[in-house]
């Protein structure tokens, strides 16, 4: 700290000096993070260039529609290999930000409420916002940072994928993919930091910051994501799909336009079954079956082009709820933390 010449007062710290100070005291913290992360980037980057170079090999680049038989052929043996690990590896990874934010973000405050030293860094060359202010935005920006960088390597080693699979499917690549990764992390880093100086417990913040996160994002995700934009319907052939989509609901109704229940629908396949038995291709009798009596099947989804209007409009809300947080925790500090 430095006393301005003829002044009674403190003069005002320089930047350098809170950001080392930050730094000194959470890059702990921040090394798990980096642990963390750079764990799933050592699997991806290792697995991913043993997968990108089997699809090369296998020809899905350059084979055309997925649906031709040699297509088809290498496509099995691609899944065969890789897609067990391709449907799995979000599902944890989508839990990764609320972890930083609790490990991270609760405790930056919430420690120095707890042990009492924040009296000491409040009487230094700095006040309680100026102090608060430092540690949310160097903190965030890193984080922010790192969770962006992760996002991207997270893209190219599913880019195999997005032909196949497409990446709009809630709760798939979506949730790594994109913005909404980094968006989600900077907010379980100012709720953490929120709920550690409202409860003045580094594990009861922690604890509450996983609880409130996942209160958040998941009916968000379940609830408000498939409306962010009218999805499509369309009508397909029995057991068809829509290749790269997030199918949200998938119906069969008669020529009268009614949907039929599950049970309606297990009675007249087993129908058609017995009236293709006796067909020369019972496969294509079966389904013929079904148009002859006026079924159709129809399906409503969100398409794989809408991918980055829905990761925009979500990472804006994400980002507005954390601008909320931070600013509550600036108020906070400033008028109750005491």
């Amino acid at each position: 700290m430095t006393i301005a010449a003829g002044s009674t007062g403190w003069t005002l710290p320089r930047v350098k000096g809170l950001t080392w100070i930050t730094w000194r005291q959470h890059r702990t913290a921040l090394f798990g993070a980096v642990a963390v992360l750079g764990g799933f980037s050592v699997f991806m980057l290792i697995h991913g260039l043993a997968m990108h170079r089997d699809y090369h090999r296998l020809g899905l680049g350059s084979c055309g529609s997925f649906s031709t038989d040699a297509c088809q052929n290498a496509l099995g043996t691609f899944q065969h290999r890789y897609q067990s690990v391709a449907d799995f590896l979000p599902v944890p990874l989508a839990f990764a930000p609320a972890l930083i934010g609790a490990f991270v973000g609760a405790p930056i405050i919430a420690r120095e409420l707890e042990s009492g030293t924040f009296r000491f860094a409040w009487t230094q060359a700095t006040d309680r916002v100026r102090w608060t202010v430092a540690k949310l935005t160097l903190l965030g920006a890193v984080l922010a940072g790192l969770a962006l960088v992760f996002s991207a390597l997270y893209g190219w080693w599913f880019h195999p994928w997005e032909p196949i699979l497409g990446r709009i499917q809630s709760g798939k690549a979506y949730e790594v993919e994109g913005v909404v990764f980094a968006a989600r992390t900077v907010f379980a880093f100012a709720l953490g930091a929120l709920l550690g100086a409202v409860l003045r417990r580094t594990l009861v913040a922690m604890a509450a910051t996983l609880a409130v996160w996942i209160g958040v994002v998941l009916p968000s995700a379940i609830y408000l994501r498939p409306h962010i934009m009218a999805p499509e319907v369309a009508q397909l052939s029995k057991g068809g799909f829509v290749r790269n989509s997030w199918e949200l609901s998938s119906w069969m109704q008669n020529a009268a336009g009614h949907h039929l229940s599950s049970a309606q629908q297990d009675a007249l396949s087993r129908e058609a079954g017995n009236a293709a038995l006796n067909a020369a291709d019972p496969r294509a009798a079966y389904d013929q079956w079904f148009v002859q009596h006026g079924y159709t099947n129809w399906v409503k989804y969100q398409p794989n082009s809408r991918f980055w209007h829905f990761q925009l409009v979500e990472g804006v809300a994400y980002l507005v709820l954390t601008l909320l947080l931070g600013a509550a925790t600036v108020w906070w500090v400033r008028r109750r933390a005491a």
